[in-house]
């Protein structure tokens, strides 16, 4: 069996190169440690910085207005982000052909049953919460597909591991600690509708928290040991695990530990939503910032880019204020929408990052 991997994956399994390796990264050494594979440390690092160091060193009053500025800064952003799924599904000539339906008449359809029905608005904004989750952990392991493709292994190889694995280790740390609860508070929303049973949930949960606490941890020790023997067997064979791989894992599952679960929920968001966002908008940017930037220069392209997101940010940021209402519809609509375009319009399988 060994031979047989071996022969299949060695004329392709790249080499561990370093994280030095230009030929590797995706924007380049320094930028990839900034921006993609260390994002979520320099997130993490920066958020615990900047609460820190205006706690220590300013008064009361400065200081509670820098950490809302922190919260709504990242609010905006996380916010922003998700529009800016727009240049790669719909100035795409290759993405928009392949997709055209997914991309034109589902997003009417969404819209119109939100318009129409309450239920389904609340049901929709309770969804794009845990999909979101669901979501963050799909980026994660999208970078480290990246990676494997640019050291030249094959699309398929270790892929069902390494989906297991990224969902695991973010999942597992935010369902074992306090931000389960944060999530699940969501459920309240359905209060006054006709899943108003739903209320529940959040209450049940709680008297439970044990035991999903501990079924977490089992299950992140499972799916973790797992993948290392996966791993081994398949490094066995032939294959080479990329340096720039093994850093996105590592720095990742580190950061989701130290921020699921010994950071407060709100300090967790925003050092999560901070390198989720600044991931996204830089992968946009690298492979549809030429699209965008046309004949003009590059930064006007992305200054404009910029700004219409930011004041897409601003937008949803007023309309999501108390209960669900008609008026957050086009944005719940577009956080689903998000959350499903990047499913399919980033493939390594179909060579499209």
């Amino acid at each position: 069996m060994a031979t047989q991997f071996s022969s299949k994956f060695a004329a392709t399994a790249g080499t561990p190169g370093s994280l030095a390796d230009p030929a590797r990264a995706i924007l380049g050494p320094k930028r990839d440690a900034v921006l993609f594979w260390g994002a979520p440390l320099v997130a993490f690092l920066f958020v615990q910085l900047w609460l820190r160091g205006w706690d220590n060193f300013a008064p009361a009053a400065a200081s509670n207005q820098a950490v809302v500025a922190l919260f709504g800064f990242v609010s905006v952003l996380t916010w922003a982000h998700l529009i800016a799924v727009v240049p790669r599904a719909y100035m795409n000539p290759e993405v928009f052909a392949a997709y055209k339906l997914r991309l034109t008449i589902v997003p009417v359809i969404l819209l119109a049953g939100l318009f129409v029905s309450h239920t389904m608005l609340v049901a929709a904004a309770v969804l794009a919460v845990f999909w979101d989750v669901h979501h963050s952990a799909m980026q994660n392991f999208g970078f480290a597909r990246i990676y494997d493709m640019k050291a030249g292994n094959p699309p398929n190889i270790l892929r069902a591991t390494d989906l297991r694995l990224n969902w695991m280790l973010y999942v597992g740390p935010l369902a074992a600690g306090a931000a389960l609860a944060t999530h699940t508070i969501y459920f309240q929303q359905f209060d006054g509708t006709t899943l108003s049973a739903l209320t529940s949930v959040p209450g049940v949960l709680q008297a439970q928290h044990e035991g999903i606490r501990l079924a977490a941890m089992l299950a992140y020790a499972g799916v973790i040991g797992w993948a290392v023997m996966d791993y081994a067997r398949t490094i066995r064979a032939g294959y080479k695990l990329p340096a720039h791989k093994l850093a996105t894992i590592v720095v990742t599952a580190a950061v989701s530990v130290l921020a699921w679960g010994f950071s407060p929920p709100l300090v967790a968001l925003a050092a999560i939503n901070l390198y989720h966002a600044v991931q996204y908008f830089a992968l946009v940017w690298v492979k549809e910032g030429g699209r965008m930037r046309g004949q003009g220069t590059a930064l006007r392209a992305a200054l404009l880019f910029a700004l219409g997101c930011a004041l897409f940010g601003l937008a949803y940021a007023a309309a999501v204020t108390g209960q669900p209402t008609l008026f957050v519809a086009p944005f719940i609509a577009c956080s689903l929408l998000h959350f499903w375009y990047d499913s399919f319009v980033w493939s390594v399988r179909k060579r499209q990052v």
